[in-house]
């Protein structure tokens, strides 16, 4: 690598929300700097010794969530400032949360509110940890920040996402599927056909549906086999809640059998666990260039 290119990696510092998902190991290695979105959820400090969705499915009990403030943004844009020249800031996608509205006003109170460059990822859980991994080997490979937002554009465009729930209880409970909507989705589930999560003009809502199998790791599967396709050569994330065996094993099956990588598993983030709740598993994959190293 040239001096120059070396150099240039200190240009650019990268601030995500939690939600991006992204493992520890990966956050550590491009020096993200993570804003925590906020989970209220009184029965976990009653059961530290039990995981989030444990205690849901025992209390039945749903967590309270919230965007981070103006001043959490403001904080980690210093604390990045402090070793990069400008902040690029991926956030969870506007239609579903006050965290880009939160990102933007902290820009504003900023001295110098032009080294700040947001990016509204449009998604959510693994399509934004996928973007924001994107981001970060562009940023090591000494892009200049407004090609690096022209190329996570043009990907948004083309980012999937598929996600399949166990049951809709807890996104009735908080309002974000009637229970007219829900009825649907027992019905359906029971004569086999599984309603699919995605994300279409950056809302999560139901965009189709798997007729082939009740078994959601086939069903995910499936819809990754079927881009595969379609893409030629992609990366994949996926998230789970409580059913890791099933992440790994789906992780197994996209990397022997469709030659794709698997870039990262992770739990599925509180915040979106909490609306989604127990058994929830979802998948994300974006098209790389065939050249590309993966």
């Amino acid at each position: 690598m040239s001096p120059g290119a070396l150099l240039n990696k200190m240009k650019i510092g990268l601030v995500v929300d939690d939600i991006c998902s992204l493992p520890e190991k990966l956050i550590e290695e491009y020096q993200i700097e993570i804003v925590k979105t906020k989970l209220y959820f009184p029965e976990w400090e009653r059961f530290p010794e039990k995981n989030l969705y444990q205690i849901m499915k025992e209390t039945k009990a749903s967590p309270k969530t919230s965007a981070p403030s103006p001043g959490d943004y403001l904080k980690a844009y210093k604390r990045v400032l402090q070793n990069f020249e400008k902040v690029l800031v991926i956030t969870l996608t506007s239609k579903l949360s006050g965290t880009y509205s939160s990102a933007l006003q902290a820009k504003k109170l900023m001295p110098d509110p032009s080294k700040i460059f947001i990016f509204d990822s449009l998604s959510a859980a693994t399509p934004e940890g996928l973007l924001t991994l994107k981001a970060a080997q562009l940023i090591r490979e000494g892009k200049e920040i407004e090609e690096i937002i022209k190329i996570l554009e043009n990907l948004r465009e083309k980012i999937k996402f598929f996600g399949f729930l166990e049951t809709t209880y807890w996104v009735e409970r908080i309002g974000r599927m009637s229970k007219w909507q829900g009825l649907v989705f027992k019905i359906l589930k029971g004569l086999g056909i599984q309603p699919m999560l995605g994300i279409k003009e950056g809302r999560v809502c139901l965009t189709g549906f798997n007729f082939w199998t009740k078994d959601t790791l086939k069903a995910l599967f499936h819809q990754l086999k079927h881009q595969a396709k379609k893409m030629k050569k992609m990366i994949v994330g996926i998230n789970y809640t409580d059913n890791i065996d099933l992440a790994y094993q789906l992780k197994e099956k996209v990397e022997k059998e469709l030659n794709s990588k698997v870039v990262f598993i992770s739990p599925v983030p509180p915040i979106v666990g909490a609306n989604s709740g127990p058994g929830t598993l979802i998948a994300g994959c974006l098209p790389i260039e065939t050249n590309q190293k993966i």
